[in-house]
């Protein structure tokens, strides 16, 4: 009878402690953590990884447009521009709510210009007004 509590301590033992190395390995992963109390962008402090410069001037672009109130907490962004240009980092895209309510109305679309990692402007605007955006962004390169 030891024999198999020993076994079935040892196995729960050692999923528990794979478990425990797994979210220590997710711990650097860049990701916007969001709550009702603050919205916390993880993992780029200092940004290491080409991944995760690719990702955290998004997440920083996310985290500011939800503490600004642009959009709710409820709500996730698709980035389809992302540039840089003289110094600048033009980053923009859709916003949906995640599950949608009625009267939500039409996706709305965001834009932020960073310098470095820090978000020097962000704002909603409609889908054409990102497009002529990002034209007069790329003409006036």
């Amino acid at each position: 009878m030891l024999p198999l509590r020993l076994a079935i301590f040892a196995g729960v033992f050692g999923i528990a402690l794979s478990g425990l190395f797994w979210l220590l390995g997710n711990l650097g992963e860049p990701e916007l953590l969001r709550s009702k109390k603050a919205v916390i962008v993880k993992g780029c402090d200092p940004i290491e990884g080409e991944d995760a410069a690719r990702i955290c001037p998004q997440l920083f672009c996310q985290k500011h447009l939800l503490d600004t109130r642009v959009f709710e907490l409820r709500y996730r962004f698709d980035v389809t521009l992302d540039e840089r240009s003289e110094g600048q980092h033009l980053i923009g895209g859709t916003a949906k709510p995640f599950v949608a309510k009625p009267g939500d109305g039409p996706e709305r679309s965001f834009v932020c210009v960073l310098e470095g990692n820090r978000v020097i402007e962000s704002r909603a605007l409609s889908a054409d007004e990102l497009r002529e955006f990002a034209a007069g962004e790329d003409g006036a390169e």
